[in-house]
């Protein structure tokens, strides 16, 4: 062993990443365009090397359809399937009903988990509508009750309008992903 290595850490190098999905939507973002990136560089690096004949066609965590091709998509694609008899039904056409059918699985999962909401809503509705009929009327308060309400719903009003405020980052955070990470339908790996 030298003495070099002994007056310095050992570098433990390139740590392996735990393969499950990622929980933080921004994170998972990030992740799914920097690996997007990659995949296509490393697909172009093996079409220049190798020569090979390559088509890609990856689906965004949102729905959004990304390509790679080298040379062509349609000579790609008619290469694989063969030769399509009816040219009504022609390979992009096959791609964009693909993306249609993906974006209306995500539109429909969106509107069952609004539809959920609306339903819990209903549900706490009603259990407000239950509880406030055993409740005397507002009128009929003190004062001290009156202020500690007053104190209550100003708490509610702050952690309604933080929520609302974490919300709304969010979202422009995700428009900004989609914004600069978005698709690509032209030869060549994407943002490069």
């Amino acid at each position: 062993m030298s003495g070099r290595n002994t007056s310095r850490g050992v570098a433990r190098g390139r740590q392996r990443v735990p393969l499950s999905r990622i929980g933080n939507e921004v994170q998972r973002l990030v992740t799914f365009s920097k690996r997007r990136t990659g995949l296509f560089k490393k697909a172009s690096e093996m079409s220049t090397l190798c020569g090979p004949e390559i088509a890609m066609v990856v689906f965004s965590p949102s729905g959004k359809a990304f390509s790679f091709s080298n040379p062509d998509m349609n000579r790609v694609l008619t290469k694989y399937f063969g030769e399509i008899p009816n040219r009504e039904a022609n390979i992009p056409e096959h791609i964009i009903r693909a993306h249609q059918e993906a974006k209306m699985r995500a539109m429909t999962s969106q509107i069952n988990v609004l539809e959920a909401q609306i339903d819990e809503e209903k549900m706490v509705d009603q259990a407000l509508r239950e509880a406030e009929k055993g409740r005397p009327s507002i009128s009929d308060l003190q004062l001290p009750e009156l202020q500690l309400m007053k104190q209550k719903m100003e708490t509610l009003l702050i952690q309604v309008t933080e929520k609302l405020n974490m919300f709304s980052i969010l979202e422009a955070q995700s428009q900004a992903m989609e914004t600069r990470f978005g698709a690509n339908d032209g030869p060549g790996p994407s943002g490069v």
